[in-house]
Protein backbone atom coordinates (compact mmCIF):
# COMPACT_ATOMS: atom_id res chain seq x y z
CA UNK A 1 0.00 0.00 0.00
CA UNK A 2 2.73 2.47 0.97
CA UNK A 3 4.61 1.66 -2.21
CA UNK A 4 1.49 2.25 -4.32
CA UNK A 5 0.87 5.62 -2.63
CA UNK A 6 4.52 6.62 -3.13
CA UNK A 7 4.32 5.75 -6.84
CA UNK A 8 1.04 7.65 -7.26
CA UNK A 9 2.51 10.78 -5.65
CA UNK A 10 5.54 10.57 -7.95
CA UNK A 11 3.58 9.75 -11.12
CA UNK A 12 1.34 12.78 -10.80
CA UNK A 13 3.99 15.05 -9.25
CA UNK A 14 1.70 15.70 -6.30
CA UNK A 15 4.20 16.92 -3.70
CA UNK A 16 7.38 18.94 -4.15
CA UNK A 17 10.29 19.06 -1.74
CA UNK A 18 9.52 21.29 1.23
CA UNK A 19 5.75 21.29 0.67
CA UNK A 20 3.44 21.37 3.67
CA UNK A 21 0.59 18.92 3.08
CA UNK A 22 -2.80 19.34 4.75
CA UNK A 23 -4.57 16.01 5.29
CA UNK A 24 -8.36 16.39 5.29
CA UNK A 25 -9.24 14.12 8.21
CA UNK A 26 -12.81 12.96 8.80
CA UNK A 27 -11.85 10.05 11.04
CA UNK A 28 -13.10 7.49 8.52
CA UNK A 29 -10.99 4.63 7.19
CA UNK A 30 -9.85 6.44 4.03
CA UNK A 31 -8.69 9.65 5.71
CA UNK A 32 -6.98 7.83 8.59
CA UNK A 33 -5.09 5.73 6.03
CA UNK A 34 -4.11 8.88 4.12
CA UNK A 35 -2.77 10.52 7.29
CA UNK A 36 -0.73 7.44 8.26
CA UNK A 37 0.66 7.01 4.73
CA UNK A 38 1.78 10.63 4.44
CA UNK A 39 3.39 10.47 7.88
CA UNK A 40 5.14 7.13 7.27
CA UNK A 41 6.40 8.34 3.88
CA UNK A 42 8.07 11.27 5.65
CA UNK A 43 6.10 14.22 4.31
CA UNK A 44 5.55 17.44 6.28
CA UNK A 45 1.92 16.79 7.14
CA UNK A 46 -0.76 18.65 9.09
CA UNK A 47 -4.41 17.67 9.55
CA UNK A 48 -7.73 19.46 9.36
CA UNK A 49 -11.14 18.27 10.57
CA UNK A 50 -14.52 19.86 9.83
CA UNK A 51 -17.41 19.19 12.20
CA UNK A 52 -20.49 19.57 9.98
CA UNK A 53 -22.91 19.53 12.95
CA UNK A 54 -25.22 17.21 11.02
CA UNK A 55 -25.19 14.00 13.09
CA UNK A 56 -25.44 15.20 16.68
CA UNK A 57 -23.36 13.11 19.10
CA UNK A 58 -21.80 11.19 16.21
CA UNK A 59 -20.27 14.43 14.87
CA UNK A 60 -18.83 15.13 18.33
CA UNK A 61 -17.47 11.56 18.46
CA UNK A 62 -15.71 12.00 15.10
CA UNK A 63 -14.10 15.25 16.20
CA UNK A 64 -12.83 13.76 19.47
CA UNK A 65 -11.43 10.75 17.62
CA UNK A 66 -9.47 13.01 15.26
CA UNK A 67 -8.15 15.05 18.19
CA UNK A 68 -6.94 11.92 20.02
CA UNK A 69 -5.38 10.40 16.88
CA UNK A 70 -3.42 13.54 15.99
CA UNK A 71 -2.29 13.95 19.58
CA UNK A 72 -0.97 10.36 19.59
CA UNK A 73 0.80 10.89 16.25
CA UNK A 74 2.04 14.35 17.31
CA UNK A 75 0.48 15.94 14.22
CA UNK A 76 -0.95 19.44 14.26
CA UNK A 77 -4.74 19.43 13.85
CA UNK A 78 -6.98 22.38 12.93
CA UNK A 79 -10.67 21.86 13.77
CA UNK A 80 -13.53 23.86 12.25
CA UNK A 81 -17.23 23.81 13.14
CA UNK A 82 -19.58 24.49 10.23
CA UNK A 83 -23.33 25.05 10.31
CA UNK A 84 -23.96 23.15 7.08
CA UNK A 85 -27.77 23.22 7.26
CA UNK A 86 -27.91 27.02 7.49
CA UNK A 87 -25.25 27.39 4.78
CA UNK A 88 -27.23 25.15 2.42
CA UNK A 89 -30.52 26.97 3.06
CA UNK A 90 -28.92 30.38 2.48
CA UNK A 91 -27.20 29.28 -0.74
CA UNK A 92 -29.72 26.81 -2.19
CA UNK A 93 -27.44 23.73 -2.03
CA UNK A 94 -28.26 20.14 -1.20
CA UNK A 95 -26.71 18.99 2.09
CA UNK A 96 -24.16 16.82 0.27
CA UNK A 97 -23.14 19.58 -2.16
CA UNK A 98 -23.15 22.32 0.47
CA UNK A 99 -21.02 20.30 2.89
CA UNK A 100 -18.45 19.68 0.18
CA UNK A 101 -18.29 23.33 -0.88
CA UNK A 102 -18.00 24.51 2.71
CA UNK A 103 -15.24 21.99 3.47
CA UNK A 104 -13.11 23.17 0.57
CA UNK A 105 -13.65 26.81 1.52
CA UNK A 106 -12.30 26.01 4.99
CA UNK A 107 -9.40 23.90 3.66
CA UNK A 108 -8.14 26.74 1.48
CA UNK A 109 -7.70 28.93 4.59
CA UNK A 110 -5.03 26.61 5.96
CA UNK A 111 -2.11 28.16 4.11
CA UNK A 112 -0.73 24.69 3.28
CA UNK A 113 1.05 24.15 -0.05
CA UNK A 114 -1.04 21.06 -0.89
CA UNK A 115 -4.45 19.86 0.29
CA UNK A 116 -4.68 16.06 0.36
CA UNK A 117 -8.11 14.42 0.25
CA UNK A 118 -8.69 10.71 0.83
CA UNK A 119 -10.55 9.81 -2.36
CA UNK A 120 -9.81 6.25 -3.43
CA UNK A 121 -10.07 4.29 -6.67
CA UNK A 122 -13.40 2.94 -5.38
CA UNK A 123 -14.67 6.52 -4.97
CA UNK A 124 -13.54 7.34 -8.49
CA UNK A 125 -15.40 4.36 -9.95
CA UNK A 126 -18.58 5.33 -8.07
CA UNK A 127 -18.22 8.92 -9.32
CA UNK A 128 -17.86 7.75 -12.93
CA UNK A 129 -20.99 5.59 -12.61
CA UNK A 130 -22.87 8.49 -11.05
CA UNK A 131 -21.77 10.81 -13.88
CA UNK A 132 -22.71 8.22 -16.48
CA UNK A 133 -26.22 7.93 -14.99
CA UNK A 134 -26.69 11.69 -15.42
CA UNK A 135 -25.10 11.80 -18.89
CA UNK A 136 -21.46 12.74 -19.29
CA UNK A 137 -18.50 12.84 -21.66
CA UNK A 138 -14.92 11.62 -21.36
CA UNK A 139 -14.12 13.91 -18.43
CA UNK A 140 -16.98 12.53 -16.33
CA UNK A 141 -16.00 8.93 -17.11
CA UNK A 142 -12.46 9.63 -15.89
CA UNK A 143 -13.89 9.97 -12.40
CA UNK A 144 -12.02 11.95 -9.75
CA UNK A 145 -8.82 13.61 -11.06
CA UNK A 146 -5.60 12.75 -9.17
CA UNK A 147 -4.65 16.44 -9.03
CA UNK A 148 -6.74 19.60 -9.31
CA UNK A 149 -4.77 22.74 -8.65
CA UNK A 150 -3.21 22.31 -5.20
CA UNK A 151 -5.65 19.53 -4.26
CA UNK A 152 -4.08 16.08 -4.42
CA UNK A 153 -5.46 12.53 -4.03
CA UNK A 154 -2.60 10.18 -3.05
CA UNK A 155 -4.99 7.20 -2.53
CA UNK A 156 -6.61 7.50 -5.97
CA UNK A 157 -5.05 4.23 -7.21
CA UNK A 158 -5.95 2.28 -4.03
CA UNK A 159 -9.21 0.39 -3.47
CA UNK A 160 -11.35 0.59 -0.36
CA UNK A 161 -10.47 -3.05 0.33
CA UNK A 162 -6.76 -2.18 0.33
CA UNK A 163 -7.42 0.69 2.72
CA UNK A 164 -9.23 -1.52 5.22
CA UNK A 165 -6.52 -4.20 4.99
CA UNK A 166 -3.84 -1.53 5.62
CA UNK A 167 -5.58 -0.42 8.82
CA UNK A 168 -6.17 -3.96 9.96
CA UNK A 169 -2.48 -4.79 9.61
CA UNK A 170 -1.67 -1.82 11.89
CA UNK A 171 -4.52 -2.51 14.34
CA UNK A 172 -5.62 1.07 13.69
CA UNK A 173 -9.22 1.90 14.50
CA UNK A 174 -11.38 4.50 12.76
CA UNK A 175 -14.94 5.86 12.88
CA UNK A 176 -17.82 5.02 10.57
CA UNK A 177 -20.26 7.65 9.32
CA UNK A 178 -23.72 6.12 9.81
CA UNK A 179 -25.04 8.02 6.78
CA UNK A 180 -22.74 5.89 4.60
CA UNK A 181 -24.63 2.76 5.66
CA UNK A 182 -27.97 3.85 4.17
CA UNK A 183 -29.17 4.28 0.60
CA UNK A 184 -30.37 7.84 1.23
CA UNK A 185 -27.77 9.25 -1.17
CA UNK A 186 -27.29 8.32 -4.82
CA UNK A 187 -23.62 7.54 -4.27
CA UNK A 188 -24.50 5.03 -1.54
CA UNK A 189 -26.97 3.28 -3.85
CA UNK A 190 -24.19 2.86 -6.40
CA UNK A 191 -21.77 1.63 -3.71
CA UNK A 192 -24.16 -0.86 -2.11
CA UNK A 193 -26.06 -2.13 -5.14
CA UNK A 194 -24.35 -1.51 -8.49
CA UNK A 195 -20.65 -2.01 -7.69
CA UNK A 196 -21.22 -5.45 -6.06
CA UNK A 197 -22.98 -6.66 -9.22
CA UNK A 198 -20.08 -5.38 -11.33
CA UNK A 199 -17.66 -7.17 -9.00
CA UNK A 200 -19.57 -10.42 -9.63
CA UNK A 201 -18.83 -9.96 -13.34
CA UNK A 202 -15.21 -8.95 -12.72
CA UNK A 203 -13.72 -9.32 -9.20
CA UNK A 204 -11.03 -6.79 -10.21
CA UNK A 205 -13.52 -4.20 -11.45
CA UNK A 206 -11.71 -1.27 -9.75
CA UNK A 207 -8.40 -2.12 -11.43
CA UNK A 208 -10.18 -2.60 -14.76
CA UNK A 209 -11.72 0.85 -14.29
CA UNK A 210 -8.28 2.29 -13.40
CA UNK A 211 -6.88 1.07 -16.73
CA UNK A 212 -9.87 2.50 -18.59
CA UNK A 213 -9.67 5.87 -16.83
CA UNK A 214 -5.94 6.17 -17.60
CA UNK A 215 -6.63 5.52 -21.28
CA UNK A 216 -9.54 7.98 -21.32
CA UNK A 217 -7.47 10.63 -19.54
CA UNK A 218 -4.74 10.34 -22.20
CA UNK A 219 -7.35 10.76 -24.94
CA UNK A 220 -8.86 13.73 -23.11
CA UNK A 221 -5.47 15.41 -22.68
CA UNK A 222 -4.76 15.10 -26.41
CA UNK A 223 -8.19 16.42 -27.43
CA UNK A 224 -7.95 19.28 -24.92
CA UNK A 225 -4.54 20.27 -26.32
CA UNK A 226 -5.94 20.32 -29.85
CA UNK A 227 -8.98 22.28 -28.66
CA UNK A 228 -6.69 24.89 -27.08
CA UNK A 229 -4.92 25.34 -30.44
CA UNK A 230 -8.27 25.92 -32.18
CA UNK A 231 -9.43 28.25 -29.40
CA UNK A 232 -6.30 30.37 -29.75
CA UNK A 233 -6.75 30.46 -33.54
CA UNK A 234 -10.42 31.46 -33.24
CA UNK A 235 -10.09 33.95 -30.38
CA UNK A 236 -10.77 37.56 -31.33
CA UNK A 237 -10.20 39.12 -27.93
CA UNK A 238 -11.53 37.65 -24.69
CA UNK A 239 -15.21 37.85 -25.59
CA UNK A 240 -15.28 36.84 -29.25
CA UNK A 241 -14.56 33.85 -31.48
CA UNK A 242 -14.26 33.67 -35.25
CA UNK A 243 -17.31 31.60 -36.13
CA UNK A 244 -15.79 30.28 -39.38
CA UNK A 245 -12.77 28.84 -37.55
CA UNK A 246 -15.11 27.41 -34.92
CA UNK A 247 -17.53 25.90 -37.44
CA UNK A 248 -14.68 24.24 -39.37
CA UNK A 249 -13.53 22.37 -36.26
CA UNK A 250 -14.43 18.75 -35.47
CA UNK A 251 -17.49 18.39 -33.22
CA UNK A 252 -15.40 17.10 -30.30
CA UNK A 253 -13.05 20.09 -30.62
CA UNK A 254 -15.88 22.55 -31.16
CA UNK A 255 -17.58 21.57 -27.88
CA UNK A 256 -14.39 22.06 -25.90
CA UNK A 257 -13.66 25.41 -27.54
CA UNK A 258 -17.13 26.63 -26.59
CA UNK A 259 -16.75 25.36 -23.01
CA UNK A 260 -13.46 27.24 -22.69
CA UNK A 261 -15.07 30.33 -24.25
CA UNK A 262 -17.92 30.27 -21.71
CA UNK A 263 -15.54 29.69 -18.82
CA UNK A 264 -13.22 32.53 -19.87
CA UNK A 265 -16.19 34.91 -19.79
CA UNK A 266 -17.52 33.78 -16.41
CA UNK A 267 -20.55 31.96 -17.84
CA UNK A 268 -21.78 28.61 -16.54
CA UNK A 269 -21.51 25.64 -18.86
CA UNK A 270 -23.86 22.76 -19.58
CA UNK A 271 -24.45 20.33 -22.44
CA UNK A 272 -27.58 22.20 -23.56
CA UNK A 273 -25.80 25.55 -23.51
CA UNK A 274 -22.88 24.22 -25.56
CA UNK A 275 -25.30 22.82 -28.14
CA UNK A 276 -27.16 26.14 -28.24
CA UNK A 277 -23.93 28.04 -28.96
CA UNK A 278 -23.09 25.57 -31.71
CA UNK A 279 -26.42 26.35 -33.39
CA UNK A 280 -25.87 30.09 -33.06
CA UNK A 281 -22.37 29.80 -34.52
CA UNK A 282 -23.77 27.85 -37.47
CA UNK A 283 -27.05 29.65 -38.15
CA UNK A 284 -26.79 33.03 -36.41
CA UNK A 285 -29.06 34.35 -33.69
CA UNK A 286 -28.67 35.20 -30.03
CA UNK A 287 -29.30 33.68 -26.60
CA UNK A 288 -29.31 34.94 -23.02
CA UNK A 289 -26.93 32.80 -20.95
CA UNK A 290 -27.59 34.25 -17.50
CA UNK A 291 -25.47 36.50 -15.35
CA UNK A 292 -26.42 39.54 -17.45
CA UNK A 293 -24.70 38.06 -20.53
CA UNK A 294 -25.90 37.42 -24.07
CA UNK A 295 -24.34 35.37 -26.85
CA UNK A 296 -24.87 36.61 -30.38
CA UNK A 297 -23.52 36.39 -33.91
CA UNK A 298 -22.21 39.56 -35.44
CA UNK A 299 -20.66 39.39 -38.89
CA UNK A 300 -18.09 36.55 -38.69
CA UNK A 301 -17.91 36.63 -34.91
CA UNK A 302 -19.75 34.87 -32.11
CA UNK A 303 -19.61 37.16 -29.11
CA UNK A 304 -20.50 37.28 -25.43
CA UNK A 305 -21.68 40.77 -24.49
CA UNK A 306 -23.43 42.52 -21.64
CA UNK A 307 -27.18 42.16 -22.07
CA UNK A 308 -27.61 45.78 -20.95
CA UNK A 309 -25.76 47.10 -24.01
CA UNK A 310 -28.27 45.40 -26.31
CA UNK A 311 -31.24 47.06 -24.64
CA UNK A 312 -30.32 50.70 -25.31
CA UNK A 313 -33.34 52.99 -25.37
CA UNK A 314 -34.05 55.75 -27.88
CA UNK A 315 -31.83 58.83 -27.61
CA UNK A 316 -32.39 62.02 -29.62
CA UNK A 317 -31.62 65.72 -29.13
CA UNK A 318 -31.09 68.80 -31.27
CA UNK A 319 -27.52 69.97 -31.78
CA UNK A 320 -26.16 73.43 -32.33
CA UNK A 321 -23.02 73.86 -34.48
CA UNK A 322 -20.01 74.80 -32.40
CA UNK A 323 -21.18 73.01 -29.24
CA UNK A 324 -19.73 69.79 -27.75
CA UNK A 325 -22.03 66.87 -26.82
CA UNK A 326 -21.75 63.59 -24.93
CA UNK A 327 -23.35 60.63 -26.69
CA UNK A 328 -22.98 57.50 -24.53
CA UNK A 329 -19.19 57.23 -24.04
CA UNK A 330 -18.32 59.49 -27.01
CA UNK A 331 -17.57 63.18 -27.42
CA UNK A 332 -19.21 64.71 -30.49
CA UNK A 333 -18.56 68.17 -31.96
CA UNK A 334 -20.44 69.65 -34.95
CA UNK A 335 -18.86 72.63 -36.72
CA UNK A 336 -19.62 74.78 -39.75
CA UNK A 337 -16.79 75.89 -42.05
CA UNK A 338 -17.33 78.68 -44.55
CA UNK A 339 -15.46 77.86 -47.78
CA UNK A 340 -15.62 81.53 -48.77
CA UNK A 341 -15.93 80.65 -52.44
CA UNK A 342 -12.76 78.54 -52.43
CA UNK A 343 -12.67 75.08 -53.99
CA UNK A 344 -13.84 72.65 -51.30
CA UNK A 345 -11.43 69.77 -50.83
CA UNK A 346 -11.73 68.72 -47.19
CA UNK A 347 -9.75 65.62 -46.24
CA UNK A 348 -12.22 63.03 -44.95
CA UNK A 349 -9.65 61.78 -42.44
CA UNK A 350 -10.16 65.11 -40.69
CA UNK A 351 -13.74 64.31 -39.64
CA UNK A 352 -16.24 61.48 -39.37
CA UNK A 353 -18.89 63.37 -41.32
CA UNK A 354 -18.50 66.03 -44.03
CA UNK A 355 -21.74 67.42 -45.51
CA UNK A 356 -23.01 70.40 -47.46
CA UNK A 357 -24.64 72.44 -44.68
CA UNK A 358 -26.95 74.33 -47.05
CA UNK A 359 -28.52 71.05 -48.23
CA UNK A 360 -29.60 70.15 -44.69
CA UNK A 361 -33.29 70.83 -43.99
CA UNK A 362 -34.36 72.27 -40.65
CA UNK A 363 -32.91 71.35 -37.26
CA UNK A 364 -30.09 68.85 -36.90
CA UNK A 365 -30.67 65.98 -34.46
CA UNK A 366 -28.10 63.65 -32.93
CA UNK A 367 -29.74 60.29 -32.27
CA UNK A 368 -29.43 56.52 -32.35
CA UNK A 369 -31.23 53.99 -34.52
CA UNK A 370 -34.98 53.64 -35.09
CA UNK A 371 -36.99 50.85 -36.60
CA UNK A 372 -37.43 51.42 -40.34
CA UNK A 373 -34.46 53.78 -40.75
CA UNK A 374 -33.17 54.06 -44.34
CA UNK A 375 -30.47 56.06 -46.10
CA UNK A 376 -29.11 56.55 -49.61
CA UNK A 377 -25.37 56.68 -49.11
CA UNK A 378 -23.03 58.94 -51.04
CA UNK A 379 -22.12 57.53 -54.45
CA UNK A 380 -25.04 55.09 -54.57
CA UNK A 381 -28.19 55.18 -56.70
CA UNK A 382 -30.31 53.16 -54.27
CA UNK A 383 -31.61 53.45 -50.72
CA UNK A 384 -30.42 50.96 -48.09
CA UNK A 385 -32.03 49.67 -44.93
CA UNK A 386 -30.03 50.78 -41.89
CA UNK A 387 -30.74 47.38 -40.33
CA UNK A 388 -29.00 45.68 -43.26
CA UNK A 389 -26.07 48.10 -43.11
CA UNK A 390 -25.70 47.46 -39.38
CA UNK A 391 -25.74 43.70 -39.90
CA UNK A 392 -22.92 44.07 -42.41
CA UNK A 393 -20.73 46.61 -40.62
CA UNK A 394 -21.61 47.31 -36.97
CA UNK A 395 -21.15 44.94 -34.03
CA UNK A 396 -24.48 44.14 -32.42
CA UNK A 397 -23.60 45.50 -28.97
CA UNK A 398 -22.53 48.83 -30.52
CA UNK A 399 -25.63 49.43 -32.66
CA UNK A 400 -27.71 51.14 -29.98
CA UNK A 401 -24.82 53.56 -29.32
CA UNK A 402 -23.96 54.31 -32.96
CA UNK A 403 -24.26 58.06 -33.59
CA UNK A 404 -26.53 59.34 -36.38
CA UNK A 405 -27.40 62.80 -37.67
CA UNK A 406 -30.82 63.57 -39.13
CA UNK A 407 -32.81 66.54 -40.34
CA UNK A 408 -36.36 67.14 -41.53
CA UNK A 409 -35.86 64.73 -44.46
CA UNK A 410 -34.37 61.92 -42.37
CA UNK A 411 -30.91 60.49 -41.83
CA UNK A 412 -27.93 62.08 -43.50
CA UNK A 413 -25.05 60.52 -41.54
CA UNK A 414 -24.34 57.21 -39.75
CA UNK A 415 -21.16 56.74 -37.70
CA UNK A 416 -18.92 54.07 -39.18
CA UNK A 417 -21.00 53.84 -42.38
CA UNK A 418 -21.12 57.17 -44.19
CA UNK A 419 -22.96 60.28 -45.37
CA UNK A 420 -26.08 60.58 -47.53
CA UNK A 421 -25.83 61.39 -51.24
CA UNK A 422 -28.28 64.28 -50.83
CA UNK A 423 -25.83 66.28 -48.67
CA UNK A 424 -22.70 65.41 -50.63
CA UNK A 425 -20.06 68.15 -50.79
CA UNK A 426 -19.39 69.49 -54.30
CA UNK A 427 -17.30 72.26 -55.84
CA UNK A 428 -20.27 74.61 -55.44
CA UNK A 429 -20.59 74.00 -51.67
CA UNK A 430 -20.42 77.24 -49.70
CA UNK A 431 -20.64 75.94 -46.13
CA UNK A 432 -19.41 72.56 -44.89
CA UNK A 433 -20.76 70.77 -41.84
CA UNK A 434 -18.10 68.73 -40.07
CA UNK A 435 -18.85 66.23 -37.32
CA UNK A 436 -15.99 64.88 -35.20
CA UNK A 437 -16.48 61.85 -32.94
CA UNK A 438 -13.93 60.86 -30.30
Amino acid sequence: MLDKVRKTIAEFNMISEGDTVLCCLSGGADSVTLLLCLRELGFNVRACHVNHQLRGEESVRDEMFCRRLCEELEIRLDVYSADVETYCKENGFSVEEGARKLRYELFTRSGADKIATAHTLSDSLETALFNMARGTGIKGLCGIPPVRGNIIRPLICCTREEVERFLEQRSQDYVTDSSNLTDDYSRNKIRHNIVPIMREINPSVENAYLAMSRSLRQDMEYIDARALEVYNAAAAGKNALNRITLNNAHEAIKSRVIMRFLSQNGASCSHDRVEELKRIAQNGGRADIGGGLTVLCSRDLIRIVSSDRLETGEVSFAVVPGEEYCFFDKKIVVQIIDTDGLECNVNKKFANCIADYDKIKGEIFLRNRRSGDRIRLEGRDFTSSVKKLFNERILAEKRGETAMLSDAEGLFFIEGIGTAERVRVTDSTKRVLICKIS
